[in-house]
């Protein structure tokens, strides 16, 4: 289990990088290449942080039961995202998606849910690295978007600003409150909730990122080669522990 500091400096960095994706629209114009590539790095450290850390994690403990949360967590996203929420629309330049502050309200609250992976995360130390990484890369594009959409609704800078904080807080506290509720658990409720938090992963990968990719016209190689860097960072810190 992680210590209190290093919990601190985890849910830090998040919110921190969470706030400068979001303030990023409002300081200068980025070029939908290159935030296109952004998002292909994204899905790739979600992708590898689900198949190469957390996956194994949840069959090590659950063994052949493991499909059942990693489908759950899969169907959960898919579920909220296609009855419940208001899709934020990580597509660069959209102007068709002005949801302004219901936009607001459904990308928070995926990143609330988020927070479960990151708290899972923290009571098994050598899973933390991965899966930070992997919502830090997730939650840029995500922030950017969600700012650019609140710009095209019309709020002011301020106003834009003050939401994006209040974006940038709900993974930490989803974090906070589901690693309270997790670390005095059995190992086997801990390896239920990673598989639930690998099978938002690759829902969040293989339905909001990666088909955007495919949207905005990047060339093929150098999209793949961005999200082939993604899966070597996620895989990377958990080879380094695992020696």
């Amino acid at each position: 289990m992680q210590s209190v500091s290093t919990i601190a400096v985890y849910l830090a960095l998040i919110f921190g990088i969470s706030l400068l994706g979001g303030a990023a629209p409002l300081v200068r114009t980025w070029s939908r290449e290159n935030l296109t590539l952004l998002v292909s790095t994204g899905a790739g450290v979600l992708l590898g942080a689900a198949f190469v850390h957390m996956v194994p994690l949840t069959a090590e403990g659950l063994g052949r039961a493991a499909g059942f949360p990693i489908l759950a967590g899969f169907l959960a996203i898919f579920i909220l995202e296609q009855f419940f929420l208001v899709d934020p629309c990580e597509e660069v330049g959209c102007e068709m998606h002005n949801f302004g502050f219901a936009a607001f309200l459904g990308i928070t609250f995926h990143s609330l849910i988020d927070g479960v992976a990151v708290g899972s995360s923290l009571v098994v130390p050598s899973l933390a690295p991965p899966v930070l990484l992997a919502i830090i890369l997730h939650k840029i594009p995500a922030a950017f978007s969600l700012c650019s959409i609140l710009l095209l609704a019309g709020y002011s800078r301020s106003r834009a600003l003050l939401h994006i904080c209040g974006f940038s807080t709900a993974t930490p506290i989803g974090a906070i409150l589901s690693f309270l509720f997790l670390r005095g658990l059995s190992e086997e409720v801990i390896c239920i909730a990673i598989g639930v938090s690998a099978g938002s992963f690759l829902a969040i990968a293989t339905s909001n990122l990666l088909p955007q990719i495919h949207r905005q016209g990047v060339r093929r190689g150098r999209s793949l080669a961005f999200l082939l860097v993604g899966i070597a960072v996620a895989v990377g810190p958990g080879l380094v522990l695992d020696r």
